[in-house]
């Protein structure tokens, strides 16, 4: 059970993306890097940062891995440790989380607009990770 929020709990969540069953149209939609960020909090001492890229691999199914940071990412998602666990947890849902900034969200927001509607998928694959948090 990887530790949230390292290097391996970013890895699973990848593979939860790629082997959700509706990794194709979360592909298709996001289509780009995607950093998140994770400030201290809640047993969290130090702020995290990973570009994550999600894009379609041409066989019905997704890429979606841990990259060397970007330049610009296509979306910033920023929020402290416990927003993040929040979120995870089901117990903050995305849209309320973005309109009440208890997640910042910083670059393309046309991508976010559009796809607040459909984010059960990558929401699914965040929930679907056996997490350990830190104390």
């Amino acid at each position: 059970m990887p530790l949230f929020p390292t290097r391996a709990w970013m890895d699973d969540f990848c593979t939860s993306v790629r082997s959700h069953p509706r990794a194709d149209e979360v592909a298709a939609a996001l289509d780009g890097v995607f950093r998140l960020v994770i400030e201290p909090a809640g047993g969290v001492t130090s702020v995290s940062s990973y570009d994550i890229e999600i894009r379609p691999d041409g066989q019905a199914g997704a890429r979606a891995g841990v990259v060397e940071p970007v330049g610009a990412p296509r979306l910033t998602l920023t929020a402290d440790a416990e927003r993040w666990k929040q979120l995870i947890t089901g117990k903050l849902d995305l849209g309320l989380a973005v309109m009440l900034r208890r997640l910042r969200v910083a670059g393309d927001l046309a991508t976010l607009r559009a796809e607040l509607g459909n984010t059960k998928p990558l929401m699914d694959a965040l929930r679907s990770v056996d997490t350990q948090w830190p104390r």
